[in-house]
């Protein structure tokens, strides 16, 4: 339903953009068909080398709702994502993946959360999700979504908020700065830690909102498991390091640093880096089974294009175990 409220805050809706021309004008159709009508589009246009900078800059005539933005140089996604920040007027932030589609009352759904619970920071919605090229074939993530105060101890275990679900008060970002350029990718899962560790109430909106686009050149690609992997780890020691001493106790951060190091160890050992990956694995070995201790050894011994296939196909089917069609099914842990 349209909202009726005439004093609308105004929402900012964040596109980072890089040669984005195949999916973003699908993305900003999505956005322009909102229920809700006060919010802006700022489209950072990346120093894209393909027909993106056209298309920012025809939507931008067309709606005086849409700027465009493009620096005077690459940014990124994490640099870029800080712009985006820096250039939002709105008094919410919602970022759009400029491969993704809102579904019209995303924003209207989200700010009308947000408004009536004012004791929480941020909502993020369910999400459908569809492989690149089969848009009308949908699935669901097999992960249990959390909601409350502290939702930390279940964000230490793993990433279950995604960036484009999102709607967070101004006031967060005021209070907590942009991503950290030091502390490499997943700055997303970064940025809801700290959220959560600062004591900001998460919250779950249980309605699909968002239509997320599956693409192997993305993230979700094996071939950056080794840099995602390695982020990870540093974001959770930066996370141990500004934690209380008791809070370290609390929240078992060590084991939790542990199971990134793990993970971390298995992409070093897809790489090649055996050698590398055994010295880890020993740092690390209280908190590894004996027999998964076994296997990575073994493995880390093992030629590289064995060791790289192996790890490649067991990570390949526990991501396609992760999605399941979209039906009326319950959520299971992964």
């Amino acid at each position: 339903m349209k909202s009726e409220n005439t004093k609308q805050s105004l929402v900012s809706i964040l596109v980072n953009a890089y040669n984005a021309e195949r999916y973003l004008e699908e993305a900003l159709d999505s956005a322009l068909a909102q229920t809700y009508q006060n919010f802006e589009v700022v489209v950072l246009d990346d120093q894209s080398t393909d027909r993106t900078p056209e298309i920012a800059k025809e939507y931008a005539v067309k709606d005086a709702r849409i700027r465009h933005v493009r620096p005077e140089k690459r940014l990124g996604l994490k640099e870029g994502r800080n712009e985006l920040l820096r250039q939002a007027r709105g008094a919410y932030f919602t970022y759009l993946d400029s491969d993704d589609i809102y579904l019209p009352a995303k924003v209207e759904e989200e700010v009308n959360f947000l408004e009536q619970h004012r004791d929480v920071a941020a909502v993020y919605c369910s999400i459908l999700y569809f492989f690149d090229g089969a848009p009308q074939t949908f699935y669901r993530h097999r992960y249990e979504f959390y909601s409350g105060a502290d939702v930390l101890p279940h964000l230490l275990e793993k990433m279950f908020i995604t960036n484009t679900a999102t709607m967070f008060r101004r006031d967060v970002y005021d209070k907590l700065g942009g991503y950290d350029p030091a502390l490499g990718m997943v700055e997303d899962w970064e940025y809801f830690l700290r959220m959560a560790y600062r004591g900001y109430q998460i919250a779950f909106l249980d309605r699909d909102l968002v239509h997320y686009r599956l693409r192997w050149d993305n993230n979700t690609n094996f071939a950056r498991q080794l840099v995602i992997q390695d982020s990870a780890v540093k974001i959770f020691e930066n996370l141990r390091g500004h934690m209380a001493e008791a809070d370290r106790v609390r929240y078992n951060i060590d084991h939790w640093l542990a199971k990134r190091k793990e993970t971390y160890v298995v992409a070093l050992v897809a790489s090649g880096r055996g050698e590398e990956a055994r010295a880890l694995l020993k740092t690390i070995a209280p908190h590894v089974g004996f027999g998964k201790r076994a296997a990575i050894t073994l493995l880390s011994f093992s030629p590289a294009a064995i060791s790289h296939f192996a790890i490649e196909q067991a990570w390949s089917m526990r991501k396609k175990n992760l999605f399941v069609p979209a039906r009326d099914i319950p959520a299971i842990e992964s």
